[in-house]
C-alpha cells in the first residue's frame, strides 16, 4: 500500500509485508486533518481489524478487533466524532460503531438482518444503512449515531410476494474429513410437495475468493417456494473465515475445497433436514468449475449437476485473464507460464475428465462471453452426449459471463428449475 501527497507528487510506502495481505477491501476514511487514515487491514493477524494509520509516525495502531473479518469503515459526523464499520459474522453484517470523542462504543439494535452498505457525511452525525436481506430487497435506514434512533427511509417493493413466505437462510457449520470446520446458509422450504425431507441444491458461489451471503437472493428463494431447499457452501478458499482459510485452496490445495462438497453433503446425510439422496450441485463461473470437478471426481455423489458459463480448462482460463487478475491469480493458482502449474492443471482441468461424469448436467454459456471462452462449454457437453449421458446446454445469444437482462433471467432459472426437479422431486401420491 502506498501514499501519494498530492501537493509533492511524492509516493511513499505505508505497508510492503513479505506475505500477503489485505487493506483495501474495507474502503478508507481520512481525518479532516489529513494525518489519520483509518481502514482495515489483516496485516500480521487472522482477521481484518479496524486500524488507525497515522501519517507522521508511519504507525499502525488498532482500533477494533473481533474474531470475525471487520470492514466499510466510515468516518461520520462534525470534528470527525464517530467510526462505524461491519462486523461479518457468517456472512450476516453487523453495524459496530464507536464515539471517538468519548470512546463510547455505539449500539444499533433492530435493524433487519442481511448484508449492509454503509453512507455518512462530516456534517451530521447520521449514517444511512443499505440493507440486501432476505427479506429485504433493497431497504434503507437512516441511524441517529448518539442516540441509536432509527428510522426506515425507503421500503423495498416485494412486487407482490408475501414476505412471510420468504426463506430466512440459517447459518450450519461442519466438520471436514480433515478436521477444518466448513460453514455455509441453508434455506429451507416452508411447503414441500414431496415426501419427507425436502431435495437440496448446493448453490456454489464463483470467485473463488467470494463468500456466500445472507443478502436478497432471488434465485434461492424461488428454488425454495418450490419446494427445494438450497445450501450456499462456503468451502475452504471462501472469504469471510480469516486469513488462513482463504488460503486453504491455492494451488495444489485446489482439490481439497471440491472435496469440501463431498464432506458437507455427508453431514447432511446424518443431520437430517435435507434429503441427502436427492441432492444438486449447481453454480456460475467459478462455481461452474466447482460441478464440473465435483461430478467428475466423485461420480456417484451427487444426483444432478447445474454448470453455468463455468471454467472447464484451467490452462485457457489462466492464459486469457486480464493482467491485474493474472497478477493475483499467480497467487492462488501458481504460474501458468511454469511448466509444473500448466502441467498441473492440464491434468487436473474438468475438460479432460469429463468422461468420467455419469449424472445428468445442465449446462449454460452466454456468446459474447469475454472470461470464460464459450468452447469449454461446449466440449464439455459433446463429451457428456458422447458417452450418453444427458446434457440440455442453454446459449445465450445476447449475454456474457452471466445473466443480466430480465427476460433472459426469467426465461433461464425457469428452465433450471424445471430440470432439477424433473430429477430430483418426488410427488406425494394422493
Amino acid at each position: 500500500m502506498y501514499l501519494l501527497d498530492l501537493s509533492s507528487g511524492t509516493l511513499s510506502v505505508v505497508s510492503q509485508p513479505e506475505s500477503r495481505a489485505n487493506h483495501g477491501d474495507g474502503g478508507f476514511a481520512w481525518s479532516s486533518d489529513s494525518k489519520t487514515l483509518y481502514l482495515t487491514s489483516n496485516l500480521d493477524r487472522e482477521f481484518a481489524a479496524v486500524m488507525a494509520y497515522d501519517v507522521t509516525t508511519k504507525a499502525f495502531t488498532p482500533v477494533a478487533e473481533s474474531a470475525f473479518d471487520l470492514s466499510s469503515v466510515n468516518l461520520c459526523g462534525p470534528a470527525d466524532q464517530y467510526l462505524v464499520w461491519l462486523e461479518n459474522q457468517n456472512g450476516f453484517d453487523v453495524l459496530r460503531g464507536r464515539d471517538l470523542s468519548s470512546g463510547e462504543v455505539l449500539e444499533f439494535p433492530g435493524i433487519p438482518d442481511g448484508v449492509y452498505t454503509l453512507t455518512c457525511s462530516d456534517h451530521s452525525g447520521l449514517v444511512s444503512v443499505g440493507i440486501s436481506g432476505w427479506r429485504t430487497p433493497g431497504d434503507i435506514y437512516l441511524i441517529e449515531l448518539d442516540s441509536g434512533a432509527y428510522r426506515r427511509l425507503i421500503r423495498s417493493n416485494l412486487a407482490g410476494i408475501a414476505a412471510e413466505s420468504l426463506i430466512e437462510p440459517v447459518s450450519v457449520t461442519m466438520p471436514a474429513r480433515d478436521g477444518i470446520e466448513l460453514q455455509g446458509l441453508l434455506y429451507l422450504p416452508l411447503q414441500r410437495p414431496q415426501v419427507g425431507a425436502p431435495p437440496v441444491i448446493f448453490e456454489v458461489h464463483g470467485g473463488p475468493t467470494a463468500q456466500a451471503r445472507a443478502n436478497f437472493d432471488a434465485v434461492s428463494q424461488y428454488h425454495v417456494a418450490r419446494g427445494v431447499a438450497v445450501f450456499k457452501p462456503n468451502v475452504r478458499g471462501s472469504t469471510g473465515f480469516g486469513r488462513t482459510y482463504v488460503t486453504l485452496d491455492d494451488k495444489r490445495k485446489r482439490l481439497d475445497s471440491v472435496r469440501d462438497l463431498v464432506d458437507m453433503l455427508a453431514f447432511f446425510e446424518e443431520d437430517g433436514r435435507v434429503d441427502a439422496s436427492r441432492a444438486a450441485v449447481s453454480g456460475g463461473s467459478y462455481g461452474g468449475y466447482m460441478v464440473n470437478a465435483v461430478l467428475a471426481a466423485y461420480p456417484s455423489v451427487f444426483k444432478v449437476g447445474v454448470s453455468r458459463y463455468g471454467v472447464a480448462d484451467w490452462v485457457t482460463a489462466l492464459e486469457v485473464a486480464s493482467p491485474a487478475l493474472q497478477a493475483s491469480d499467480r497467487l492462488e493458482y501458481g504460474d501458468i507460464r511454469e511448466s509444473e502449474w500448466r502441467d498441473f492443471y492440464t491434468a487436473n482441468s474438468p475438460i479432460r475428465q469429463a468422461d468420467k461424469i455419469r449424472v445428468p448436467v445442465l449446462y449454460s454459456h452466454g456468446e459474447m462471453d469475454p472470461r470464460i471462452d464459450i468452447y469449454e462449454t461446449e466440449v464439455m457437453v459433446q463429451t457428456l452426449r458422447a458417452n450418453g449421458v444427458e446434457a440440455p446446454y442453454i446459449k445465450i445469444p445476447d449475454e456474457g459471463h452471466g445473466w443480466r437482462k430480465r427476460s433472459n433471467r426469467l426465461f433461464y432459472y425457469r428452465r433450471q428449475a424445471d430440470f432439477i426437479e424433473s430429477h430430483l422431486l418426488k410427488r406425494a401420491e394422493n
